[in-house]
């Protein structure tokens, strides 16, 4: 064992966290077509409020939903659908031919099982929730 290091836990987004992540991107970009595009989707009212959009990227030709939201006056609306078909036309101009997101059981499954999305896995938690993890092709 090397003598001499230390170990601790920091709270929050540190600048040590940013360049982990950093190195840990160039490792993959060294071996694989790593080249993530990052993108949003927005929603805006009349006045310019954001009342909703996701956050996505693609990489490795997935297109990954990072996050969705939508406010509640606007669920059930068809504006949920807009947001994902959307995610969708940016990922296929981005050359993905499957999406990916994970959701909890108290968010949005049934939502996007609707879409063709499938569950291909599960991490059940301690405190009793559980996260799908959900997949479809373009």
């Amino acid at each position: 064992m090397t003598t001499g290091l230390t170990i601790k836990a920091e709270e929050g987004v540190t600048e040590a966290l940013e360049e982990l992540d950093e190195r840990l991107v160039a490792f993959n970009k060294d071996r694989s077509d790593w080249n993530s595009q990052y993108f949003t989707v927005e929603i805006r009212d009349a006045e310019g409020a954001l009342k909703g959009g996701a956050g996505g990227r693609v990489n490795l030709g997935v297109a990954e939903i990072r996050v969705l939201w939508l406010d509640e006056d606007l669920r059930g609306t068809g504006w949920g659908k807009r947001i994902v078909d959307a995610i969708a036309d940016e990922g296929r101009r981005l050359g993905a031919s499957k999406m990916l997101l994970d959701t909890y059981d108290f968010q949005a499954r049934p939502f996007y099982e609707s879409l063709g999305f499938i569950v291909f896995g599960t991490l059940d938690y301690p405190t009793g929730n559980s996260r799908y993890y959900l997949s479809r092709d373009l």
